[in-house]
């Protein structure tokens, strides 16, 4: 008999949305200025919300879920055991997850199609000028070294570390195929989005501390770390 399906085991990597606030348009509002720094990034990405406070307006899900499929996001879920969410989940058409069964994993970087990776030795791929924006560099299996700077809109993806000799003001994913002790090195940092192993972080969310002179940034214990003693 023909297969009409093939069931098969999968792995998916979610972004966790921790609701901080029981008032709607305020979270709508959070929403908007989290996606409108990196908008292409969060294009397709499954979204389980996990409430830390309760919910008490029964709309609340429905119109947060009205709101991130606008936004182009797709609500898959939420996390509680609390019976008043999970009949507004319900409605909103949310899969229930037990408290322990979902962890905090933030969405995985997409690895996007190799250009500039090629066969042979897997030295580092070195890039002897800035990347402007629209471009994006891509390091297959090894490290990327940036002479220049990566200019906003640029993305650099690399699946091991990446070093930039520059200032990063766009996007930078090292470890992209989830080797956590990857790490990223830059000379100045503004950028538009940090991402080691698929956790990411946005720019307003990077102490302006850790903006000017040498920066070391590492994965540790599910956060990222910024370090700027190491030289000198």
């Amino acid at each position: 008999m023909r297969n009409i399906i093939d069931l098969k085991g999968s792995i998916l990597s979610l972004t966790v949305l921790s609701l901080l606030s029981d008032q709607i348009e305020d979270t709508k509002q959070a929403i908007a200025r989290k996606i409108d720094q990196a908008p292409d990034f969060f294009i397709g990405v499954p979204v389980v919300l996990d409430p830390q406070v309760p919910l008490m307006d029964p709309t609340f899900l429905a119109l947060l879920v009205e709101y991130l499929r606008q936004r182009k996001m797709i609500p898959i879920g939420i996390r509680t055991e609390d019976d008043v969410m999970i009949e507004q989940a319900e409605y909103a058409g949310l899969a229930i997850f037990p408290l322990e069964k979902v962890k905090k994993h933030p969405k995985k970087a997409v690895e996007p199609k190799t250009e500039m990776a090629q066969p042979g030795l897997k030295t580092a791929l070195l890039v002897k000028s800035s990347v402007r924006s629209g471009q994006q560099v891509v390091a297959k299996d090894r490290d990327v070294i940036i002479m220049g700077s990566i200019n906003p809109g640029a993305e650099v993806v690399a699946d091991g570390h990446v070093h930039v000799f520059g200032k990063v003001m766009g996007k930078v994913f090292a470890g992209a195929s989830g080797e956590t002790t990857a790490k990223i090195f830059a000379k100045q940092l503004a950028p538009e989005l940090l991402c080691i192993a698929g956790l990411y972080q946005l720019s307003e969310d990077i102490d302006p501390a850790y903006q000017t002179g040498f920066v070391e940034v590492s994965l540790q214990d599910n956060k990222l770390v910024f370090n700027t003693g190491l030289l000198g």
